[in-house]
C-alpha cells in the first residue's frame, strides 16, 4: 500500500485500533505494514497484550481499557486493517464504528485503512459504518467487493493491497530452517501447508475429515499444520487447538507455530510446495510465495479475495482437495 501523491497526512501523534495482540499471524503482519506506512515514532497501538505488541513491533502500546484515555493524547485515529467490519468480529469489534464517530466528533482526524467489509453485517452496523466513513479522511479498502459495499452506502473508497504486502519476506532459506525444526525436509519431498480454522462451525468437521483422508491418500507428501491464529481465550479462533486434534490422529502430520516475526512466516510459505488455505492471510502469503493454493473459504472475506483473482473456492472434501493437489503435482512435473 502506498499513499497517492498529495494525499493529506494524518496529524501526529496517531492512535491505531485493530485486532492486535491476539496472536494472529495475519493481523500482526498487517500491523507491521501499517506501522511502516505511518511511522513508529509517533504511533501508539491499542492491543489486547500491550507488552507483546511493544516487544514485537517496537512501538508504544496501550491496553483496550486504556484506549479512551489514550485518544485524549492523540490527534488522529486509524482503524485498520483487516476484516474489522465483518460478522466474525466480537462485541468489542462491533463497537469500533461508535468509537470512531466519537473520536471524529471530538475533533480527531479519523482514517479507515486496509479494511474489509462484509455484505451480511447488520443494518445497524451498515448505518454506523456509513456515518464513520463519511467522517474519515482516508477510506482505504483491500478488495473490490468491499469498495462496492461502501459505494452502496454512499461512501467513496480506494483499493490498495492488504497492509501485509508491505512486509518483506525473510526468504525461502529461513522457511526451510523452520520446517526442518519440526522434522520436515522440503528438499527431500514436497511439504503441503495446512492453514485450518474452526471459526466456521459448518465447515470444521468436514475440513478435519477431508484433511485426514487427504493425508492418508498421499503418502508421497509431507503435511504441516500452520495455526495462523492462536486466540488467547476464544477456542474457535485458536487454530492450534484444531491443529493438535488433527495431529493426534495422524502422527506424521507436523505442526509449525508461526513465528512472531511476519517476515519469517512469509519465508515458511516460500518453502512449501502447496497450501490448503482456510485463513485469509494464508491465501495472501501463499499467493506471494507463488505456490499452488487450495482455497477453502471459511468467511466472506476469503471469497472476496478469491473472486478478485478469478479463483473458485474448493469444497472441504478429500475428493476436491486431492483433485487440486493432483493437478498441482502434474503441473509441477510438466
Amino acid at each position: 500500500m502506498t499513499l497517492a501523491a498529495g494525499t493529506p497526512r494524518l496529524p501526529a501523534p496517531t492512535l491505531v485500533v485493530g485486532g492486535y495482540g491476539y496472536r494472529n499471524a495475519g493481523d500482526e503482519a498487517m500491523l507491521s505494514g501499517l506501522l511502516d506506512l505511518l511511522g513508529r515514532e509517533t504511533t501508539t497501538v491499542v492491543s489486547r497484550s500491550p507488552a507483546e505488541t511493544t516487544a514485537g513491533h517496537r512501538v508504544d502500546s496501550v491496553s483496550i481499557a486504556g484506549a479512551a484515555a489514550a485518544m485524549v493524547r492523540h490527534r488522529s485515529l486509524v482503524i485498520g486493517g483487516g476484516g474489522l467490519f465483518g460478522r466474525d468480529m466480537g462485541a468489542l469489534g462491533r463497537l469500533l464504528p461508535i468509537a470512531g464517530i466519537l473520536a471524529a466528533i471530538a475533533g480527531r482526524e479519523v482514517a479507515l485503512v486496509g479494511i474489509g467489509v462484509d455484505a451480511d453485517i447488520s443494518r445497524t452496523s451498515r448505518w454506523l459504518l456509513a456515518r464513520l466513513a463519511s467522517r474519515s479522511r482516508w477510506v482505504i479498502v483491500r478488495d473490490a467487493a468491499s469498495r462496492q459495499i461502501l459505494a452502496e452506502l454512499g461512501v467513496d473508497s480506494t483499493i490498495e493491497p492488504d497492509l501485509s504486502a508491505r512486509v518483506a519476506s525473510a526468504g525461502r532459506a529461513a522457511g526451510d530452517r523452520l520446517l526442518r525444526s519440526v522434522n520436515l525436509d522440503p528438499s527431500r519431498r514436497p511439504v503441503v501447508g495446512l492453514c485450518l480454522t474452526a471459526v466456521n462451525p459448518t465447515l470444521v468437521d468436514r475440513a478435519r475429515r477431508a484433511i485426514i483422508a487427504t493425508v492418508d491418500a498421499r503418502p508421497d507428501l509431507d503435511f504441516c499444520l500452520i495455526p495462523m491464529s492462536r486466540h488467547p481465550f476464544v477456542a474457535t479462533h485458536n487454530d492450534e487447538i484444531l491443529a493438535r486434534d488433527i495431529a493426534a490422529e495422524r502422527e506424521r502430520i507436523r505442526i509449525l507455530i508461526p513465528p512472531d516475526d511476519p517476515s519469517l512466516s512469509l519465508g515458511v510459505f516460500e518453502a512449501l510446495s502447496a497450501a490448503v488455505c482456510m485463513r485469509y492471510h494464508s491465501l495472501l502469503f501463499a499467493h506471494r510465495a507463488g505456490i499452488p493454493i487450495v482455497g477453502v473459504a471459511y468467511a466472506e472475506k476469503c471469497l472476496h479475495w478469491l473472486a478478485d483473482r478469478g479463483l473458485e473456492p474448493v469444497e472441504p472434501t478429500s475428493e476436491a482437495i486431492l483433485r487440486e493437489l493432483d493437478s498441482v503435482t502434474l503441473r509441477a512435473a510438466a
